[in-house]
């Protein structure tokens, strides 16, 4: 009886020794591939201190990996990245004065973060150079994030790209299929060859990510489509009625959006009606998205999910939901030790200052999943941030809801118009 409950014991501690694989062993080379998220954009800008707080640097050092190479961006960053100037009796944010310059241009090979900001399916597929702007700088004419990933032999991808192919239309204020608004026909085929590349010429594991809800963003729910009390932060009411701002198609209704650039023409008193003391003129098309280019961008962004989730089930390749991430934390919120934090505008912690990307919160939160996915997936034991390391990232709270700012940077780098009148530098 002795002898049988020995082995017992034995098989036991056997089984929990070799229960889980050995990532370290596996997994000695992890490349990112995807957009600006991906490269760890930030507050408008690309910078060092940012791209160090990514969640493809965070899992490398969850890996254990010490050679996880990116294109790092000196202090203010490319373009430089937002600050807040004042909170009072407004909210004023600008860009940092200056411009960054690369720190290791001269990599004699490619980044292992490959992810290029402005990238959408086409590009991580096909794009080498774009005329000195982000491809230019990240991929430095060695072939497309796709080609650099392959030649680097990983043991891990991942794949986070798609959402460059539904934001242009936010950013640009204008449903436009093909200009805007990927076709699905041609997302579906870039996607696909790009899964078959990977598997056809590595044997690394894939893991990708769908597309969020991006009318949900900041960016486009945190100015209200009606004037508000600055100092109250309540509706003003006029014969029992909401004051709607006016767009280019006359009254603003609910459904509608302004998405943050519109604060600059509000502060010039464009867009609210002379009846409330403004211009009477509205406000640009750029700037307002209506019900139905919303209900275009959501149908279309359903589109993609559908076949994402789709193409993972065929392929055996695990998807993580972020879409599903962004809508809890819209509506419940993350609580992380005691704290919600939410995806509202400078006070939810979630989202950096651009109002876009997520802040170094936001992507140790993405870490964390991605993590989860990957063990759960193969089998490992790879450890988790403690997000409590990430609670002081969060930036300063603010009541206030009158913004004035400059987002001209930003539009340009997503819109694929950035950095090409940029001298890229190399500071080695």
């Amino acid at each position: 009886m002795k002898r049988i409950f020995s082995i017992f014991l034995i098989l036991i501690f056997s089984t929990f020794l070799f229960s889980a694989k050995d990532y370290k062993a596996e997994i000695k080379k992890y490349v990112a591939l995807g957009d600006s998220i991906s490269a760890g954009y930030q507050d408008g800008g690309l910078v060092i201190d940012y791209q160090n707080e990514s969640f493809p640097k965070l899992i490398s050092l969850q890996l254990g990996i010490s050679d996880f190479q990116q294109p790092l961006i000196s202090q203010p960053g490319i373009p430089p990245i937002l600050v807040i100037k004042s909170l009072y009796p407004s909210i004023v944010i600008v860009p940092k004065p200056g411009m960054g310059v690369p720190l290791n241009l001269t990599l004699p090979r490619p980044y292992d973060n490959l992810a290029v900001p402005g990238a959408n399916t086409y590009n991580l597929l096909s794009t080498v150079t774009d005329g000195g702007g982000m491809h230019d700088l990240i991929l430095r004419g060695l072939g497309t994030q796709l080609q650099q990933c392959i030649s680097l032999k990983p043991d891990l991808i991942t794949l986070w790209i798609g959402n460059n192919d539904v934001l242009k239309a936010v950013l640009a204020g204008r449903v436009i299929d093909g200009v805007t608004l990927t076709p699905f026909s041609s997302f579906q085929s870039y996607y696909t060859q790009i899964i078959t590349a990977l598997k056809g010429n590595t044997s690394a594991k894939i893991v990708i990510a769908n597309i969020p809800d991006v009318t949900s963003i900041p960016y486009v729910t945190a100015l209200p489509i009606y004037l508000v009390d600055p100092l109250t932060r309540k509706p003003i009411i006029v014969g029992g009625n909401l004051v709607y701002l006016i767009g280019p198609k006359g009254q603003l209704s609910p459904g509608d959006y302004i998405t943050l650039p519109a604060s600059n023409y509000l502060a010039q008193g464009i867009g609210i009606p002379k009846s409330a003391g403004g211009t009477g003129i509205p406000l640009p098309d750029e700037v307002v998205l209506d019900k139905d280019e919303v209900s275009a961008i959501k149908a279309r962004t359903q589109q993609f999910n559908d076949f994402l989730k789709s193409i993972s089930t065929t392929n055996n390749i695990p998807i993580l939901d972020v879409n599903s991430l962004l809508q809890k934390a819209t509506k419940e919120g993350i609580v992380i030790g005691g704290v919600k934090f939410t995806t509202a505008f400078l006070t939810g912690g979630i989202f950096s200052l651009d109002g876009v990307h997520p802040s170094s919160l936001g992507h140790a939160i993405l870490t964390n999943e991605f993590i989860k996915l990957i063990n759960q997936t193969y089998d490992y034991e790879i450890p988790l941030l403690n997000l409590y390391d990430f609670l002081h990232k969060e930036r300063k709270k603010t009541q206030s809801e009158s913004f004035t700012l400059d987002f001209s940077e930003l539009q340009k780098v997503i819109l694929g118009e950035s950095a090409k009148d940029l001298r890229i530098k190399d500071t080695k």
